[in-house]
């Protein structure tokens, strides 16, 4: 494969959208001045593999090739094991979305890139343009809460939480499952890992322009290689801007994400990588921007789902959020490695709005509250783990020792105050509203985990895996008193009945700190989650193609339950820790390349989801609000190989949701499928494309009196040479 160097041409549109109007707002331009040009030595002739397994771009004779596990199908992930693993030698349920899936789909959100993903209840409160992910892994681990990058827990205070482009990303990663084993505390339904796009070792240059409905409009970066003639110094500047309208009433947003990377490679055996980010986001208007959906028992009820309730020039969302780090790594001998991944992160929140106080008797005046809800972010995450590995005769030994250490200091503290009343018939806008003085929440937080743990991986001959694990935390948090430790663990054990099919069983835990005391002042220990799993991997010999099935059993307990001593309407009220939750179900995959061109992902999950033990015995036997049953989904594209319309391709996918419940139980929400759609072409070094999302605009409840998002249509353009 022959590379082309940069021509003139090429190079002044490269550094002219650099440093163009849509960067130029926010303290970017600054580091993509620093990116200079790439010296004419640099760019050489190198050979890359074209088999089915790459993501292949072909160019006029130029194929441009992404690196390990591109294409749909991964085959290894480091999430379950902090160690480079097959998949099939993991006894635990791991998905994984590519670049090129991300790509095909023009997914812009976490929620997106998930969506065709077993074991997950998409977007539970509509799509927010906030960036924040609502979506659960088998009903029990929420997005926002469960979300991790390169390996370190992603920082959560109330809205000052990390959000970042997915186009910063070159896989998302989807662990189910308890993982407290490798991550401390975690929700037990499972985690994302985000891994973020590093600096390759052949030269690479991309531009993308977007443009769609809602006034949507993007320009992305993507550009790295070495920087040295001798291959020790790699660089990666990455880097998108983008501007829309939401589908609420005077609501758009506009963000701007600049990531520059650095990998030093001293010797054979050492590497380090500096990665940073820097991301703004500036919303107005209603900041989860989704259509909302008004119950009869609302004073909106009849009123359309896109009416605004508060005044342009007063909400506002605006979060700027940055970041660095590094990864380390280094091999002592052919024995022993270590790994050490560290960030400091600073989130910085203004949020204001006005929300409902309650409707007049006239039927048309809607009262009104105004609030403002600062909020700031420091955090600091670092893991460390040596790695050995050593055989002993028909045995083969990878062995884990680590330790984590998380800080967290969070300063929120909301106001509220009275604001103007809206008449809903003449909707009355621009009204001046007075800047809110009243307290009413306010929490100064510092946070401090660490953790200790070890872990084996064994194999015997070609047949068997063992996995067996066990840690301990110590985790602090003075805003609530707490102090508590934990102690979990796991086991798990993978036969490869034949070199294609592997069945698997494991157990696991996990724990999440729980703030409190009852009412005899004794305090609350952690919730606790525990999973028995058992599944089968099919990998078939000479074919891209992975097709898994798992069937678990997953509990939450110490969950907090009424205490059964509270008096009705007197006195306070007390909990106690005696709940359950369960959740159990089956889990469906197939990602499979059948011949050159086609692509096919296909899932299917059922989910038994409820609450199993209460002091309340109306609560028992009732499901999670918002958790379907039944949730699938197929998405297939193909790209015509030969003949006068090779390289067009097309395709399209299925998500169906099925029936959910209020959190009373009450009211039950029908079952949707949702249709998206595609078509590309690749011309010379372009790639078009048009997507569709919600291609039939389907209007429907997620559950929470919130509607799904509505009919997303993107046209894509990609430069890459």
């Amino acid at each position: 494969m022959k590379k082309r160097t940069l021509s003139p041409a090429k190079k002044r549109l490269l550094y002219a959208l650099i440093g163009s109007s849509l960067f130029w707002q926010y303290p970017v331009y600054a580091a993509a001045e620093a990116a200079q040009p790439p010296s004419e030595q640099a760019v050489r002739e190198t050979a890359a593999a074209g088999d089915a397994t790459q993501r292949e771009f072909a160019l006029e004779g130029v194929e441009v090739t992404a690196a390990k596990d591109a294409g749909y199908v991964a085959k290894r992930s480091s999430v379950s094991t902090k160690t480079d693993t097959p998949l099939n030698e993991t006894a635990q349920s791991i998905s994984v979305v590519t670049r090129e899936q991300m790509e095909a789909r023009a997914v812009q959100t976490l929620d997106e890139a998930i969506a065709y993903t077993p074991g997950i209840t998409p977007t539970t409160y509509g799509k927010d343009a906030r960036g924040y992910s609502y979506v659960l892994i088998r009903g029990l681990s929420s997005g926002n809460y469960s979300s991790f990058t390169d390996g370190l827990r992603n920082p959560v205070g109330v809205f000052a939480t990390a959000s970042t482009d997915t186009y910063a990303f070159d896989r998302i990663e989807i662990l189910r499952g308890p993982a407290s084993i490798l991550y401390g505390a975690n929700a037990p339904g499972g985690l994302f890992n985000q891994v973020t796009k590093q600096p390759p070792e052949q030269e690479l240059h991309e531009i993308q322009v977007q443009a769609g409905n809602n006034a949507n409009k993007s320009i992305a970066l993507d550009v790295g290689g070495p920087a040295r003639a001798d291959g020790k110094l790699l660089f990666r500047l990455t880097a998108r801007t983008q501007e829309q309208d939401f589908e609420r009433d005077y609501s758009s947003g506009r963000s701007v994400f600049i990531a520059p990377a650095l990998t030093w490679k001293p010797a054979a055996d050492t590497k380090l990588t500096i990665l940073a980010n820097y991301q703004k986001n500036d919303i107005k208007g209603f900041a989860t921007g989704t259509r909302g959906i008004f119950s009869s028992d609302s004073p909106l009820y009849g009123y359309p789902s896109t009416l605004f309730i508060g005044e342009p020039g007063y909400d506002r969302f605006e979060r700027e959020q940055k970041q660095i780090g590094y990864i380390f790594e280094h091999k002592f001998n052919d024995m022993w490695s270590v790994t050490q991944t560290a960030r400091h992160s600073d989130i910085d929140i203004k949020y204001k709005y006005i929300d409902i106080g309650g409707l007049s008797s006239d039927g048309r005046t809607l009262e009104r509250v105004a609030y403002s809800m600062p909020e700031t972010l420091s955090a600091d995450t670092i893991d460390t783990h040596f790695q050995a590995k050593w055989s002993n005769g028909e045995w083969a030994h990878t062995a884990l020792l680590g330790l984590d250490y998380q800080r967290r200091n969070f300063d929120s503290r909301w106001l509220m105050g009275s604001a103007p009343s809206l008449d809903l018939v003449s909707l009355n806008y621009g009204q001046a509203v007075t800047a809110p003085t009243t307290p009413f929440y306010s929490q100064l937080s510092h946070m401090r985990q660490r953790g200790l743990y070890l872990q084996e991986q064994a194999k015997l001959g070609d047949r068997w895996v063992f996995l067996a694990g066990g840690r301990r935390d110590w985790y602090e948090n003075d805003a609530n008193s707490i102090k508590q430790t934990a102690n979990t663990g796991r086991a798990g054990i993978v036969y490869h009945a034949t070199d294609e099919l592997s069945p698997y069983i494991s157990y696991t835990k996990s724990f999440e700190p729980q703030a409190g005391a009852d009412r005899y002042g004794k305090a609350f220990v952690p919730t606790t989650g525990t999973q028995y799993e058992l599944g089968v991997q099919y990998q078939p010999a000479g074919s891209t193609a992975r097709f898994t099935a798992a069937v678990f059993d997953l509990r939450q307990q110490n969950v907090l339950t009424a205490d059964p001593l509270n008096e009705i309407y007197t006195g306070p009220e007390y909990n106690v820790q005696t709940g359950e939750v369960a959740s159990k179900g089956l889990e469906l995959e197939a990602q499979l390349t059948p011949v050159k061109g086609l692509n096919i992902i296909a899932a299917y999950t059922f989910l038994d989801n409820k609450t199993t033990k209460s002091t309340v015995a109306t609560d028992i036997g009732n499901r999670t609000a918002g958790i379907a049953k039944h949730v699938a989904s197929l998405w297939t594209d193909y790209t015509i190989q030969e003949g006068k319309l090779k390289r067009l391709g097309f395709g399209g996918g299925l998500r169906y949701i099925g029936s959910r419940y209020n959190s009373a139980n009450t009211v039950k929400h029908s079952g949707v499928v949702v249709t998206d759609a595609m078509i590309r072409y690749d011309l010379d070094e372009w790639r078009l494309a048009l997507n569709a999302r919600n291609l039939f605009d389907k209007f429907y409840d997620v559950g929470t009196g919130y509607a799904g998002e509505g009919r997303t249509v993107l046209l894509t353009a990609t430069h890459r040479w």
